[in-house]
């Protein structure tokens, strides 16, 4: 796929189509109608959040806990909305290739699932995408060796989890790499990377100020999992020779009574 052809992808998706038609049919300026879009999108995703979004689907897949040798005819099954198409799809194809957009995908549809309660097979993620298990198995074995877990059923019900690609992002910028050597290195957007980073550092400040759990998750919308896995991190960090960034990352919520008192009441 060439440039043009990328472009055009860009221009027809939902959030570019919005965008414009803010432009043409209310006068706001591109960065004013992008703002708008992504405050829109937060709110329903905040308060209407058992409703598909853009780009998404639902789907009904074995419930997370059944046991990995259970016929699935016989496991609790559930329902999830899982996010076929997402404008950083098209910015990781025009980086890295389709392989990577894919892969993207892959880690993005096992979270998703889990957050709500399910979990994914490899024979799930090849029909959503359209390729051949064969392919979804090489994926999984390519990840594997940049030390990131795709979390398919197997993978979860059998060994656990494993690291999240969003812990592995923060992890490397903890070791001093850069937000695009990250995003290149685990073919994500830099967005992607800074988003992760941001809600890391998020739970860093509540975790440091003795907030419970439950009130992280509910701060943040972060799930359990996530948020543990972030704990950990911070943990490791403490004890494996990179807490200075740790605490040089966490400086600016030093003055951090206004922000506690903003935390808490978004929470409220």
């Amino acid at each position: 796929m060439n440039q043009e052809e990328l472009e055009r992808l860009v221009n027809k998706s939902d959030r570019q189509l919005f965008i414009n038609d803010l432009n043409t049919g209310f006068g706001l300026s591109q960065v004013e109608a992008e703002a708008l879009y992504d405050r829109i999108t937060l709110f329903n995703r905040d308060y209407y959040n058992s409703s598909r979004g853009p780009g998404q689907l639902t789907k009904t897949v074995v419930a997370l806990g059944e046991p990995a040798g259970k016929p699935i005819k016989y496991c609790r099954m559930v329902s999830v909305n899982l996010t076929i198409l997402h404008d950083e799809d098209i910015e990781i194809r025009q980086k890295y290739g389709i392989a990577a957009e894919r892969r993207d995908k892959e880690l993005r549809l096992c979270d998703e699932a889990i957050d709500q309660g399910g979990v994914l097979t490899q024979e799930d993620l090849a029909i959503l995408l359209g390729t051949s298990l064969s392919t979804i198995k090489r994926d999984d074995a390519y990840l594997m060796k940049q030390g990131v877990s795709l979390p398919t059923r197997g993978m979860v019900e059998d060994i656990g989890r494993g690291v999240s690609h969003k812990t592995k992002a923060v992890e490397l910028y903890l070791k001093n790499y850069t937000l695009s050597e990250i995003a290149r290195k685990m073919a994500h957007s830099p967005s992607s990377v800074n988003r992760y980073l941001e809600d890391f550092l998020v739970v860093a400040f509540l975790h440091r100020e003795s907030y419970p759990l439950l009130t992280i998750r509910k701060i943040t919308k972060l799930s359990e999992r996530l948020i543990k896995e972030y704990i950990s991190l911070i943990e490791r960090a403490e004890s494996e020779g990179y807490k200075d960034r740790l605490n040089q990352l966490l400086d600016p919520f030093k003055i951090n009574e206004p922000l506690k008192k903003t935390l808490v009441e978004g929470a409220q």
